[in-house]
């Protein structure tokens, strides 16, 4: 895109967060991202609710979880996925009825906001930009390929970052985000780094460069 037609996007990331954090726990990824001014930032906050694995205390989370760490053989919480997945989709509703082109978004999240990002984004009616998953992993996996090679978000880019040493959600949650998605036709960029649970700098600097690219932006550094 032209400086010009930069000017006339409005180009946004919508960041899901993980178990028991909020929106603003993610605030600093406008920071380590560094993209082009134009971009916008939204970090909703999760529904709050009763987690299994933590005794049933009541904390903010996009769905229930039964045990930590994740692996995959993970089960499912259909009910609360399919709620998440409503909450989602009327945000980038929301922005689209704004202005905002759904081509111009990316979704994406960190652990169970990631699984969050993959399941939301693939099921969304409307084309997006793209979709990112840190740490995270696939949920319904059953019907994954029907959903994601069906749906209009066939042809969205998808970036997975995953740390070696993630004892929280495994690292083979996300070799296995990245094999389905692929099978289903996905491009898919994976990336895995010497890290634990969280983001590390290897992670977002291809994660920069990738939304670059999703987002059709002239790098301005």
């Amino acid at each position: 895109a032209s400086r010009g037609e930069q000017a006339m996007r409005s180009p946004l990331i919508i960041w899901l967060h993980g178990l028991g954090d909020t929106g603003r726990g993610w605030s600093h990824l406008k920071h380590e991202l560094r993209l082009p001014q134009a971009v916008r930032y939204a970090f909703p906050d999760a529904p709050e609710s009763p987690v299994t694995c933590n005794g049933g205390y009541v904390m903010t989370s996009w769905m229930d979880l039964e045990t930590i760490p994740i692996g995959n053989g993970l089960p499912d919480d259909a009910k609360g996925l399919a709620d998440s997945t409503q909450i989602i989709h009327a945000l980038i509703d929301a922005e689209v009825a704004k202005g905002t082109a759904s081509e111009d978004i990316v979704l994406g999240g960190f652990s169970q906001g990631g699984a969050m990002a993959l399941l939301a984004g693939y099921s969304y009616a409307k084309r997006l930009a793209g979709v990112a998953c840190l740490s995270g992993w696939p949920s319904l996996r059953v019907q994954l390929a029907e959903r994601v090679g069906g749906g209009a978000n066939a042809g969205t880019p998808l970036f997975i970052g995953h740390g070696t040493q993630d004892g929280v959600v495994l690292p083979e949650c996300g070799k296995d985000a990245a094999e389905r998605h692929t099978a289903a036709g996905v491009q898919v960029t994976f990336l895995d780094y010497p890290a634990a649970h969280g983001p590390h700098p290897a992670g977002m600097a291809a994660l920069r460069s990738w939304a670059l690219e999703a987002l059709k932006l002239e790098d301005d550094e």
